[in-house]
């Protein structure tokens, strides 16, 4: 009987953790593929009410029949992709907070493994430059009209602000914003603080629901679900 030949045992090679730079080069791509999709549902929104319609409205006249003031096709393919470009933000979101998850523990990690060398050697290494992760926050809903000398008017609440914080409402607990109108409708006379992106920036506005104001509801502003 021959002998079996001895097995040979390949070299594996290590995988690579991808580098900080890596990781902030991916996060801002990420990031700007967000952009895009923003601006595209802006685009689409825009479209949807100029011609006087929102998400929700019905297409069809009480007869069953297309209504004839729109182009019926025309919304509902806006809707479609609407749909479609929220289901794509919502994940590009998650994303980058993975991504921002992974910079974070990259960066435990470098500064563990720099402690532990300080902690060998008395050679004093020159410092490293700092890398600053920027946290990108999730917005929820967006302002997609604002009626003039509103309560939300009044505040400075500008269509097509993203809000990721309105109280202690955020994007893991607004439910389909019910959650937040419940809030808007016990708030009245009672200042909110609302957080909200607008043109890549943060800002903080106090806003007062209140009635009385001249207009429907007590904020005076239309949103919409990211």
């Amino acid at each position: 009987m021959g002998l079996m030949p001895p097995a040979i045992n390949e070299p594996t090679t290590p995988s690579l953790e991808p580098t900080i730079d890596e990781l902030m080069g991916e996060a801002k791509q990420l990031i700007t593929r967000k952009d895009k999709i923003e601006e595209e549902l802006r685009e689409l929104e825009d479209l949807l009410i100029s011609a006087g319609v929102g998400m929700d409205e019905p297409l069809v006249d009480s007869a069953g029949f297309p209504r004839s003031e729109i182009d019926v096709h025309s919304i509902r393919t806006s809707r479609n992709m609407i749909h479609r470009l929220r289901n794509d933000h919502r994940s590009v979101m998650t994303d980058i907070e993975k991504v921002l998850h992974k910079i974070h523990e990259a960066k435990r990690n470098e500064k563990q493994q720099e402690e532990e060398e300080e902690a060998t050697t008395s050679t004093v290494a020159p410092p490293t430059a700092s890398v600053v992760i920027q946290e990108v926050p999730v917005a929820f809903a967006i302002v997609n009209a604002v009626a003039p000398d509103s309560p939300a008017d009044s505040a400075g609440l500008r269509r097509n602000d993203q809000i990721f914080k309105f109280g202690h409402i955020n994007s893991t607990n607004h439910e389909r914003l019910q959650a937040l109108y419940g809030l808007i409708s016990r708030s009245e006379n009672h200042q909110v603080t609302v957080s909200v992106l607008r043109e890549g920036q943060t800002i903080d506005i106090v806003v007062t629901p209140r009635s009385g104001w001249g207009g429907r509801g007590t904020l005076g502003c239309h949103l919409l679900p990211l």
